[in-house]
């Protein structure tokens, strides 16, 4: 009796240690699989500094299969991936890409990991409607940095819509070192002024231009239609494509891209496609399609809108007083101060409401504007953006600005040049 007793007592003891004893092994072998992994992350980033891409990418893999939804090692295994040298551009990119995607927006790296998704997608995979949307979840999600909104401007450029960059624009020069400022002013003024310029080095970077040549219309031509193809049902790409062949004179494809594409879901309320085919419909005098495809258009307040929504008053409605009511809203929105035709429209809708005076001079600055946007005046500026450390340049640039209307960066000109002296 004893002795079943006793051997009762040591199955009790058993039963309960043994659980004891399986937590504490559990425990011990995550312990060691966790250093392990320390140990291989620390390595990967080593070989990552070092220029090994390959070895650091087979390090972050074998921690991701112990800790798959780690954020931080899916950045670095990206960035792995993306800097070997065993794949093509594309095919890193698009694995890259499928696992950077798993990175939740909750995350404290989404804000990292959206950005570089758009990074990829704008200049490897050449979908910029897809780029944007993934920009600007970055900033949506973390704090601004510079790269996100960096390549939202550059991505405006490459997509027709210099006159959308202005926010971006600002943003990134805000968060520029202040001894990189003027170079950036510099860029800025090139990406309004001289866009294919622009665009140039963006291009090499793609593979539309040779290092030795210069941009011109077949360069954008070949960009713009890569962007197309690799979105075919984007409104951004297809309005991208029809406003440089708008801008070529080649108007009947442009409006082909166009007609099918508003109608689709949320084409119309893009407003670059469809100020884009509104405006060349006016231009063709297709008044009643412009005016069917107007009035599908949802009222804004973007400058887009505002300048076609005038000129469908002034065209369409014979409504002169609505018309320059527009003209107003839009004329101080950037591209608005350069844009001597609307102050053309400006200038007929007022005479024909009998406000001669007001037209006379609303005729007069945009002939003083359209002066300041000929080659002579540019050639003068471009020699002086050769040359930032002589004051005076600077203070050419600051005096153009002024004239334009722009004292936000003219004072940007003046700061940097008295910071010469």
């Amino acid at each position: 009796m004893t002795t079943a007793r006793s051997r009762s007592w040591r199955q009790l003891i058993l039963w309960l240690v043994l659980p004891v004893v399986l937590l504490l092994s559990v425990g011990l072998w995550q312990r060691y699989q966790n250093g392990v992994v320390a140990a291989l992350r620390e390595t990967g980033r080593q070989y990552l500094r070092e220029r090994r891409d390959d070895l650091a990418e087979a390090a972050f893999e074998r921690c991701l299969q112990r800790f798959p939804e780690d954020a931080e090692l899916i950045l670095l295994w990206a960035q792995a991936v993306i800097s070997g040298r065993g794949r093509t551009a594309q095919e890193a990119a698009e694995l890259a890409l499928g696992r950077l995607q798993q990175i939740p927006d909750t995350s404290t790296f989404a804000a990292e990991a959206r950005m570089r998704e758009g990074r990829l997608g704008l200049l490897v995979l050449l979908r910029p409607e897809f780029a944007e949307s993934r920009l600007k979840k970055s900033l949506e999600l973390g704090p601004p940095t510079l790269d996100a909104n960096y390549l939202l401007w550059k991505l405006c450029d490459l997509t027709e819509r210099f006159g959308e960059a202005e926010p971006w624009f600002w943003a990134a020069y805000s968060l520029t070192p202040e001894d990189q400022q003027l170079a950036r002013l510099r860029e800025w003024y090139t990406s309004q002024f001289s866009p294919q310029s622009a665009n140039a080095e963006l291009d090499r970077l793609l593979g539309f231009l040779e290092p030795d040549r210069f941009s011109d219309d077949t360069v954008t031509l070949a960009r713009l239609a890569a962007f197309r193809s690799n979105e075919p049902d984007s409104a951004l790409a297809r309005a991208a494509e029809a406003s440089f062949m708008i801008h070529l004179r080649d108007r009947e494809p442009a409006i082909a891209l166009l007609r099918d594409q508003w109608q689709r879901p949320g084409g119309a309320s893009n407003d670059f496609l469809m100020s884009t085919l509104i405006d060349v419909l006016l231009e063709t005098g297709r008044l009643d399609e412009a005016q069917v495809i107007f009035e599908r258009w949802p009222a804004g307040s973007s400058f887009r809108w505002l300048r076609t929504a005038g000129r469908m008053q002034q065209i369409v409605y014979q409504q002169d007083a609505e018309a320059v009511e527009l003209f107003d809203r839009a004329l101080p929105v950037w591209p608005g101060p350069i844009d001597w035709s609307m102050l053309h429209f400006k200038a007929q809708s007022l005479a024909k409401l009998g406000r001669r005076e007001e037209s006379e001079a609303v005729r007069l600055r945009a002939r003083e504007i359209e002066l300041l946007m000929e080659l002579p005046v540019h050639q003068e500026l471009r020699q002086a953006l050769a040359d930032l450390q002589r004051p005076e340049n600077l203070r050419k640039m600051a005096n153009f600005y002024r004239k334009i209307g722009r004292e936000r960066e003219a004072s940007e000109w003046d700061r940097h040049r008295e910071r010469l002296f």
